[in-house]
Order: structure tokens, then C-alpha cells, then sequence
């Protein structure tokens, strides 16, 4: 049959030329086949040496590839007996040469460090003190002859028990993915230009077993160190604390006895969650930033600040005293005496003392002060305490436990709310301030506090008011 409807003579040579095509292949495919070679391993007599491990009597030959071509440089412990600096031979691992050291196992004796340029990878082990009492500092970069050893890289790795300190590096120094517990001291300290990241620190301390608070850190970094992603729980002292210029950034401080985040002059802090702390939450010096950050539950005031901070997207609840403390900073001279914080979309809400407690020149835009002050406490809970010359535009204050807001001379209010305050809604020292568009409503003494005079609006009705700058509520 021709389905197709080619010619006889067309169909007879189409079949001749596909029986030549496949006696074609079926003379190829067996090449192909085999062509993969010899499928059994070789044995120990295999005649190829330059291929296998093992010679005839099963010692490695020269040529075999070992771990340190495979992956170059120094295992500790070395196994080399030459290098008795890392066979632990002499109390600790002493890592004298730059380059790169990694770990093979478990270690229960220090790493001192003795040179610049050294990368210790733990390689997923731990270096953990067994012996009894306090041991010595667990990862050490020392100080030598010509200064402080610099450019330490620690990754990767453990460091848990009773050492002194866990981890202590020069400047320039990285330490990353490592984890330190039960460590008495500082967890991990570094020197200034320094990266702490993805680690974790965890102190023995706790609120069962408090004793006294330290004067150590968890993490510490110097001047210029970042701090990132990394988590501090358990400290008998400060959580994290960086010092001039530093960042700390998307990190957790829990359960410690002293202050969450401390930061010298000039620093950033965002991102950050601060919870049960013995001290302050977040304490910042001078003209720094903290931003989309909460703190809560602290035996003193959530946030402490000092001149020239800008606060953004913060909120502070349930703390023993203020939520928000900004003040001037008087020990160097009186230049710094000028206060001027910046606080955008803040938030106090259920602190002891004040919402927000600041002095002068100090400027508020969108925050909110909510259910502050302790029952029967009369020097505490406004939920705005501010001095002379600050400026608040479009805040909350409700439901606390003295006035809303409250201030000495030459402030403005505009466009702000107080609501259900147990005293006034707005209380000045004088009719020198401006106090204007506000809505003053439930607050058990008068709206205003003095009366409407001068730069303080008179109150009127919403409905039916004749002046553009009034107060509203009665």
C-alpha cells in the first residue's frame, strides 16, 4: 500500500536506502556502548600508580592529593610535628603566621593570636573551657611588641564556657556566624573598624540569679564598628555597645542586667528590638540617629538621649520610668548644652513616668503619648514634658496620668490632640508660648492651662468657630 501516493519505482527505492541506513547504525551502536571503559574498581594492583591513593602496600604515595591541597591552609590541631604552636602541646594553639587556620575538631584549650592577616575558621566546632574555676580569654588577637595584632577574621563556629572573655580582636577585625555562651565577661569585643555579624551572645546571668551588673558588654565594638544581625540575651552588663561613629543594625538584646544598646557620639541604630533590660533600652550619645526600633519593659527609661539626636518610627512601652529621655550633655563644656532632639512618628505608650521628657529646643512631628504615669504618682506621667522653645506639630496625648501635654515658655503647640488626660489637656508656664488649632477634649481640669491669652488660641466650639487659630473642645 502507498499511503502516500508516490510511485512504484520511488516506493522500492525509498525501502533499499532506510535497510542501508540501519545496518549502518547497528554496526556504530556497539562503539558507543563500550566506550565508557572498565566499570570495576581498581585494586591494589591496579598498573596505573599516578591514579590511586594507595600503593601495593596500602601507604599513600606521594602524589596523593591531601586535605591541605584539597583546602590550603593549617588544621588545628596539626598533626605535623614540626609545628608543636598548633598541636597543643604547650598549653594553647599560638596561630604566629598570617594566613588562613581552620578547626578539625573540638578544642578545650585557647587561640591566641599573634600576627596580623589571620583567618580562623572553627569550621562548625567549639572551643569550650572545661577546667574548673574562670579560664583565660577564649579567642585572643594580643597585643605585641609592635601594637595591637590587626585584621582577624573569626567565623563559623562556638565559643561556650567559663572563659573570661570569648572573643577578643584588634582593629580591622571580622567576626562572623560565631556563637558564645555562658562567657561571664565580654562575649565578643573588637577594635575600632571592626564587622561583628550573624552572631549570637548569651551570658549567664538572669533575673533569678541576678548579682551585681558588670561593666562589660556582650558585643563591644570601637570607633567605627558595625554591628549587624547579631542577638545578645543573658549579659551581665551592657547588651551591645559600639563606640564613636558605630552602627548597630536588625539586632535583639533581651534579659540583661544593664543598659540594651549603648552607643558613644555620632552612631546609627535601626532596626533593633530591646526587651527586660536592668537599665536604660536604648542609651545614645550625641548627634546620633535611632529609627524603626521598639523597646519595652526596662527597669529605666526606654530611650536615653543626649544633643542632636533624630529619632524616627520608635516605640517605647512599658518601661519603669520615661519612655523618651533627651537631654543635654554638660560634662565636656557648655557648648552641648543645646539640646535640639528630633522625634518623628514616636510612640510612648504604658511607661511609668513621662510619655516623652525632654528640655529645650526640641522638635515633635506625629508622635503619639498614650496611658503614661503610675497611679498615685504625682511628679510623673505628662505625656509631653518639654522646657523652653520646642515645637510640637500634629501629636497625641491621651489617657495619662497627669497633663498632655506640658511646657515652660516659648514652645508652640499646633494641631495637636489631648484626650482623656487626668489633668489639663494643654498646661504652660505662661501665656508666652503658641497654642494654636488643637483639639482639648475629656480631660478632667481645664482644657487649657493658663487661660487663652495672648499666644494661646481661645477656645471655641468645631462647630460655629469665627477664628482660624482656635482651639477646639470644651
Amino acid at each position: 500500500m502507498n499511503p502516500i501516493n508516490l510511485p512504484p519505482s520511488m516506493t522500492m527505492k525509498t525501502s533499499s536506502l532506510l535497510r542501508r541506513t540501519m545496518l549502518a547504525a547497528s554496526l556504530v551502536l556497539p562503539v558507543f556502548a563500550f566506550g565508557q571503559g572498565q566499570l570495576t574498581p581498581p585494586g591494589p594492583a591496579f598498573s596505573y600508580p599516578s591514579e590511586r591513593a594507595l600503593n601495593t602496600s596500602l601507604i599513600p604515595i606521594p602524589s596523593m592529593k591531601t586535605l591541605m591541597h584539597i583546602d590550603a591552609g593549617e588544621h588545628i590541631p596539626s598533626r605535623d610535628p614540626s609545628k608543636t604552636n598548633l598541636d597543643g602541646s604547650i598549653g594553647y594553639y599560638n596561630l604566629n603566621a598570617p594566613g588562613r587556620y581552620y578547626l578539625t575538631e573540638n578544642l578545650s584549650k585557647r587561640i591566641l593570636i599573634t600576627a596580623d592577616n589571620v583567618t580562623l575558621d572553627l569550621g562548625g566546632f567549639e572551643v569550650r573551657y572545661t577546667g574548673a574555676g574562670t579560664g583565660p580569654i577564649g579567642i585572643e588577637a594580643q597585643s605585641g611588641v609592635a601594637g595591637t595584632v590587626v585584621r582577624t577574621k573569626v567565623i563559623n563556629g562556638r565559643v561556650r564556657g567559663n572563659w573570661a572573655q570569648g572573643v577578643v580582636l584588634g582593629d580591622d577585625s571580622v567576626v562572623s556566624g560565631v556563637d558564645v555562651s555562658e562567657v561571664p565577661g565580654y562575649c565578643i569585643k573588637v577594635g575600632k573598624n571592626s564587622q561583628v555579624a550573624d552572631s549570637r551572645v548569651k551570658g549567664p546571668w538572669s533575673q533569678q540569679n541576678p548579682g551585681i551588673p558588670g561593666p562589660h558588654s556582650g558585643i563591644y565594638g570601637d570607633d567605627a564598628t558595625v554591628v549587624s544581625q547579631c542577638s545578645a540575651t543573658g549579659i551581665g552588663g551592657i547588651g551591645i555597645q559600639v563606640n564613636q561613629c558605630g552602627r548597630v543594625v536588625d539586632c535583639t538584646v533581651q534579659s540583661v542586667a544593664g543598659c540594651g544598646i549603648v552607643t558613644n557620639h555620632h552612631c546609627s541604630v535601626g532596626g533593633c528590638a530591646v526587651r527586660l533590660c536592668g537599665s536604660t533600652g536604648f542609651d545614645l550619645g550625641m548627634g546620633s540617629t535611632l529609627h524603626n526600633s521598639a523597646v519595652s519593659e526596662c527597669n529605666d527609661s526606654g530611650v536615653h538621649v543626649r544633643n542632636g539626636c533624630t529619632l524616627a518610627n520608635v516605640t517605647s512601652r512599658d518601661n519603669q520610668d520615661h519612655g523618651f529621655l533627651s537631654e543635654s550633655w554638660t560634662v565636656m563644656n557648655q557648648d552641648y548644652n543645646r539640646n535640639a532632639t528630633n522625634f518623628t512618628h514616636c510612640t510612648a505608650q504604658g511607661n511609668d513616668g513621662d510619655g516623652f521628657h525632654v528640655s529645650h529646643n526640641c522638635l515633635f512631628t506625629d508622635c503619639t503619648a498614650d496611658d503614661n504615669g503610675a497611679v498615685g504618682v504625682s511628679t510623673q506621667g505628662k505625656g509631653f514634658h518639654f522646657s523652653d522653645h520646642c515645637r510640637l506639630t500634629q501629636c497625641i496625648a491621651s489617657n495619662n496620668q497627669l497633663s498632655g501635654f506640658f511646657g515652660n515658655n516659648g514652645n508652640t503647640i499646633d494641631q495637636c490632640s489631648a484626650t482623656g488626660n487626668a489633668r489639663h489637656g494643654v498646661e504652660v508656664a505662661s501665656d508666652q508660648n503658641i497654642v494654636t488649632r488643637n483639639t482639648l477634649r475629656g480631660n478632667t481640669l481645664a482644657p487649657l492651662q493658663p487661660a487663652p491669652a495672648n499666644g494661646i488660641a481661645p477656645l471655641q466650639s468645631a462647630f460655629g468657630a469665627t477664628n482660624p487659630f482656635a482651639n477646639f473642645g470644651l
